[in-house]
């Protein structure tokens, strides 16, 4: 039975093979396009990625990125050229980066002088005009309000969002808006313009578009596909560059580590308590201070830190900074109970949320020396430390 089982995957992926690639093209929330001429370029730029890897290439064309996002959770996609924001979410699905424009795109954010606004930490209550909702700068502007530790619903008097770029900025010069985000090609020249608007803010630079290959594809076809998009004709470059896009360099994870982090990763800030490094948590736990795992106890039984008692931390809770902790559940009641006694909250690293919500569960309750180890295992691990199996 077993060969039968091996002959059977074998045809499978022989039919597989020889299915089209999918290649869908998602455009972000940007000014107006020559829509004729954008098709006519995406058309070749299919046709040379065919010859070059030497399968038949599908083009699949769309400016729906949130439905685009729910095609990269399933694996739809053979390959995707988008924004930066989805090569994020495409690399926490499945997907490995091969290629990224040349050009980047760095967000900025300016404000009304009048309105006396000199950076984002004094716009607090006023109103903000932002691009699209799945835009890459409305993504740059959550995820760095994320990482302050702050909410933007909340933080801000109002939110407007513009489909197009440039009636962000409109919405500025007409006084609708005392704050607004864009991408710094678009701001530079605005900004002689007008100048009642000053800068009140830049964030990193990222690739404004990537290419990722789904993982099921194996790796030599992955490599084919990153040689095909860094190979392009130069005078499909230029097309390219007119539909304001640009040509290719390889790429790898790291490229878009920043951007796939940001927004969904917890904040990098804790009110009230203190963030600690793996160094730190060890020093105090070598003064007496106990560590609290709080993942799930299955999690805590397949490895921990020596030491960490598990308490888990039961969240129902969305992966926000804005949250209602009263539907979540965590048993204090295993926890010290004088407020002044030292304690540290770990779990899975900076993208687990366990902990960070442990941690101001108990800052919330009057907890005063509340230590979040927000890298948590991972760093603890990479720290060179020892990790215990089973309870």
């Amino acid at each position: 039975m077993r060969w039968f089982a091996i002959l059977i995957a074998t045809l499978a992926f022989h039919v597989h093979a020889d299915e089209a690639l999918i290649f869908n093209v998602t455009l972000d929330y940007d000014q107006e396009r020559d829509h004729v001429a954008t098709q006519s370029v995406f058309n070749d730029l299919t046709k040379h990625l065919s010859a070059t890897v030497g399968r038949q290439v599908k083009l699949v064309m769309t400016q729906n990125a949130e439905r685009v996002g729910e095609r990269i959770r399933t694996g739809s996609y053979a390959m995707l050229l988008a924004p930066a924001q989805l090569v994020g979410l495409a690399m926490r699905n499945g997907y490995t980066p091969v290629a990224k424009t040349e050009d980047e795109a760095r967000v900025v954010l300016v404000g009304n002088r009048k309105a006396n606004i000199a950076s984002l930490d004094n716009a607090r209550g006023k109103r903000i005009a932002l691009p699209h909702r799945e835009s890459l700068v409305t993504y740059m502007v959550n995820g760095e309000m994320n990482a302050k530790g702050l909410a933007p619903a909340s933080y801000f008097g109002q939110i407007m969002h513009m489909n197009q770029y440039g009636a962000v900025l409109y919405a500025m010069e007409i006084g609708q808006a005392d704050v607004a985000a864009s991408k710094e090609n678009m701001i530079k020249a605005w900004l002689e313009k007008n100048r009642d608007a000053a800068v009140i803010g830049q964030l990193p630079s990222v690739p404004s578009a990537g290419v990722v290959v789904n993982d099921k594809l194996g790796e030599a076809l992955r490599d084919r596909i990153r040689v095909a998009f860094t190979t392009i004709d130069p005078a499909l470059e230029k097309r390219l560059t007119r539909i304001r896009l640009s040509a290719f360099d390889p790429a790898d994870t790291a490229d878009f580590e920043f951007v796939s982090t940001r927004g969904f990763y917890t904040p990098e800030v804790l009110p009230g308590g203190t963030i600690a490094t793996a160094q730190q948590v060890k020093r105090l736990m070598d003064q007496g201070v106990k560590l609290f795992d709080v993942r799930p106890a299955a999690h805590y039984r397949e490895g921990h830190i020596p030491g960490a008692v598990n308490v888990t931390y039961q969240m129902n809770s969305p992966k926000e900074v804005e949250y209602d902790d009263s539907v979540d559940a965590f048993d204090i009641g295993r926890l010290p109970q004088d407020k002044n006694t030292p304690m540290i909250f770990q779990c899975n690293g900076a993208e687990c949320w366990y902990s960070y919500k442990a941690a101001r569960y108990m800052i919330k309750r009057g907890y005063k020396k509340i230590y979040w180890f927000r890298t948590g295992l991972p760093a603890w691990k990479g720290a060179g430390y020892p990790v215990q199996r089973g309870t």
